[in-house]
């Protein structure tokens, strides 16, 4: 006597196998990735609301804002702009959306907290230099007007 499996049958036991291989290779760890595709960390821990206020008020003083958390290749090699207030210091000074500071007066603005700690450093009579990279060329701007005192009062 001979048995035959159904169809419905067999096609449910392919499909249970095919889960199992699948699970069992997950399970067993990352694959290599092949030599032509290109893969990107993920951007850092999320921002904390506090974390960005305190940026955002860091940087009000100079009116430009950054993009946080730095991403890409914009990490570790300078503030890339965001906004600029119409009317601000940066605004006056020729700073623009998508600029990436890269040093401000003699600080190295590495990141988005290195371009506060040089605008809290500021006098306000200062005439500021501003390096920035712009279209993948660096400029050097002229900045007055920054007063961090304003920082004080909040």
């Amino acid at each position: 006597m001979r048995q035959t499996v159904s169809a419905p049958v067999a096609v449910i036991v392919v499909a249970l196998v095919a889960a199992i291989a699948v699970f069992v290779s997950s399970r067993q760890g990352p694959h290599p990735p092949p030599a032509d595709e290109v893969f990107f960390l993920p951007p850092e821990p999320p921002v904390e609301e506090a974390e960005l206020l305190a940026l955002r008020r860091g940087t009000a003083p100079l009116g430009a804002f950054a993009v946080m958390p730095p991403l890409g290749p914009d990490r570790f090699r300078g503030t890339r702009v965001a906004m600029v207030a119409p009317g601000s210091p940066a605004a006056k000074g020729g700073i623009e959306p998508g600029d990436l500071i890269l040093q401000f007066n003699d600080t190295v603005t590495a990141h988005p907290y290195a371009l506060v700690a040089a605008i809290v450093a500021v006098n306000p009579d200062t005439v500021n230099e501003v390096v920035v990279e712009r279209a993948g060329k660096e400029e050097t701007l002229t900045v007055t007007g920054v007063d961090p005192s304003s920082l004080k009062d909040r």
